[in-house]
C-alpha cells in the first residue's frame, strides 16, 4: 500500500490517494464476503451461508469490492494519515477513483484539516496581579481582625474617631420637612459600612450633633434642594482584648504570639500564591484568546467541544446534588441561555488549543522521544491509554506527543510574558507557586513537533 497527499490551496483540507495492488485486496475481498454473508438474506439459502459467487452476482461486483476497499482503508487509515503529516479533525470522504470492478485500486479521501492560527506579540503580554509578598503590617491586620471579633464596646463621651461604632437617625430635609428615613442606623467608620460622605460627616461628631452631608440632592423647584442630615444617638469605641498568651490559647490551639502570628503568616501566604496564580492563569488564557486570529472555529472541533463541556457540566452537577431544574432557578436563567454559556466555553476552549499548537510552532517547542516513551507508559500504567491489538498505534503517539508538545508550549508562553504586582514589582512564576513552568537555561535539543501541512493562501 502506497499513499500521498495533496493540500488544497486556500483551504483545511487536503485529498490523501492510497494505491492498493491487488493482492493486497483479495484478504479484504474474501473478509467482505463473510461480513457480507452475515448480513445479507438471499431466498433459498441459509443466512450465512450463501456462496460467494451467488453473493458477487445479487451484489455485484463493484459493491463486494466497495466494502473491501473500506474495510483495507480503514484497518491503515491512521498510519496512512500520521506517515503524511496530516492532522485531520474528521472522518474522511471516500472514492474509488481506479479498480472498483478488478485489478490495483487507487483510493481518495477528501480530509478536512486541523487549521492554524496565528497569535502574534505574546511577548508583550503584561499581567497585573495583587501584592503576592507580605508584609507584618498584613499579618497584623488580620490579627486585630481576629481581636476584634473578641473585642468589647464601650460609649464614650467624645467626637466620633476613626473604628468608633455610631448610631445614628438619617434625616432629609426638604424646605420646613424633616423625615426620618432611616432611625438608629448602626455601623463602624473605616470599615466601608456606610459612604464615604457618610462618614466624613460623621468624623468630629458628638452626641447630639446633626451633621449635614456633603451629597447632591435632589432639587425641585419649589420646595428647593434636600438635603441628608445625620443625627448622632451614640457613640461607641472598640475595646480589644491584650495580644498575650491567653488571647492566643482563647482563639487557636497554639500557646505563644509568634506561633499564631507565624500560622497566620503561612495560611496567608498560601491563600495569596494560590488567588495570584489563579488570577495569573486566568489572565494569560483571555490575553492569548484575544491575540489569537482568525477566530473562526471549524463546526466540527465546536461541537466536540461542546459536547465535553456538557458533559463535563452534567458530572458537576451530578456531584453537587442539585437538579438542572433547581440550577436554572438559582442562577436565573433558562436552558438556552445555559446552552449559550457552554457553547461560548467551548468556542474558547478550542481557540486555546489552536493557540497552543501556533505557539509550539513559532516558538520551536520540541520534546524528546523517551519523554514520548515515558509519557505512554504513565498513561498506560494509569489506563488511561486504550491500547489496541499490537500495542500503540501511530496516531496514539502522535496524539500523545502532541499533548507533551502543547504543555511546553504552555511553558514557554508563561515564560514570556510579563508579570507585576500592583506596585509595579516583578513577580517570578516561583512565587505564584509554578516552579514547575521555570524553564531551564540548558534546554537540550529534541524531537520538534511537525508543523501541520496546511496549506497558506497564496
Amino acid at each position: 500500500m502506497r499513499s500521498s497527499a495533496e493540500l488544497h490551496q486556500g483551504s483545511n483540507s487536503a485529498v490523501v490517494t492510497i494505491e492498493l495492488r491487488d493482492e493486497e485486496l483479495r484478504p479484504y475481498l474474501d473478509q467482505a464476503v463473510r461480513k457480507l454473508r452475515s448480513q445479507v438474506r438471499i431466498p433459498g439459502f441459509r443466512k450465512g451461508h450463501v456462496p460467494a459467487s451467488v453473493l458477487v452476482a445479487r451484489l455485484g461486483q463493484e459493491a463486494v469490492r466497495r466494502e473491501a476497499v473500506e474495510d483495507a482503508v480503514q484497518e491503515s487509515y491512521e498510519e496512512v494519515i500520521v506517515d503524511n503529516g496530516l492532522d485531520v479533525i474528521e472522518s474522511p470522504n471516500l472514492r474509488i477513483v481506479d479498480g472498483a470492478q478488478e485489478g490495483d485500486v487507487k483510493v481518495e479521501l477528501d480530509v478536512t484539516l486541523r487549521p492554524v492560527v496565528r497569535v502574534e506579540g505574546i511577548g508583550s503580554i503584561e499581567i497585573e496581579l495583587p501584592r503576592v509578598e507580605l508584609t507584618d503590617d498584613d499579618v497584623n491586620a488580620v490579627i486585630d481582625s481576629i481581636r476584634e471579633q473578641m473585642a468589647t464596646l464601650n460609649e464614650v463621651d467624645r467626637p466620633v474617631a476613626d473604628g468608633d461604632q455610631v448610631t445614628f437617625n438619617v434625616i432629609t430635609v426638604e424646605g420646613d420637612v424633616q423625615d426620618v428615613v432611616t432611625p438608629y442606623l448602626t455601623a463602624r467608620l473605616g470599615k466601608g459600612e456606610v459612604s464615604p460622605e457618610f462618614e466624613a460627616a460623621l468624623l468630629g461628631a458628638s452626641v447630639g450633633d446633626k451633621v449635614k452631608v456633603a451629597t447632591e440632592g435632589d432639587t425641585d423647584s419649589d420646595a428647593g434642594v434636600k438635603e441628608t442630615i445625620l443625627e448622632v444617638l451614640a457613640v461607641r469605641e472598640l475595646v480589644l482584648p491584650e495580644l498575650d498568651a491567653d488571647f492566643v490559647a482563647q482563639v487557636s490551639e497554639f500557646t505563644t504570639v509568634d506561633e499564631l502570628r507565624d500560622d497566620v503568616r503561612t495560611s496567608m501566604a498560601s491563600r495569596r500564591v494560590a488567588e495570584a496564580r489563579s488570577l495569573f492563569e486566568q489572565q494569560l488564557y483571555q490575553k492569548v484568546l484575544e491575540l489569537t486570529e482568525p477566530k473562526t472555529i471549524p463546526e466540527v472541533l465546536l461541537n466536540s467541544a461542546y459536547q465535553q463541556e456538557l458533559h463535563e457540566f452534567g458530572h458537576a452537577l451530578d456531584g453537587s446534588g442539585i437538579s438542572l431544574r433547581r440550577y436554572l432557578e438559582m442562577s436565573q436563567q433558562d436552558e438556552n441561555s445555559l446552552a449559550g454559556q457552554l457553547s461560548s466555553k467551548a468556542a474558547q476552549s478550542v481557540l486555546w488549543d489552536l493557540a497552543l499548537r501556533a505557539i509550539a510552532i513559532d516558538e520551536a517547542v520540541s520534546v524528546e522521544p523517551q519523554e514520548v516513551e515515558e509519557e505512554i507508559e504513565k498513561l498506560k500504567a494509569s489506563g488511561a491509554l486504550e491500547l489496541r491489538q499490537g500495542g500503540v498505534s501511530p496516531l496514539q503517539e502522535f496524539q500523545v506527543r502532541t499533548s507533551l508538545v502543547k504543555q511546553k508550549a504552555y511553558r514557554r508562553l508563561a515564560n514570556l510574558v510579563t508579570i507585576k504586582d500592583s506596585d509595579g514589582n516583578h513577580v517570578s512564576l516561583s512565587q505564584l507557586g509554578l516552579d514547575q513552568l521555570v524553564e531551564a537555561s540548558d534546554e537540550s535539543e529534541a524531537e520538534t513537533i511537525a508543523e501541520p501541512v496546511v496549506p497558506s493562501e497564496e
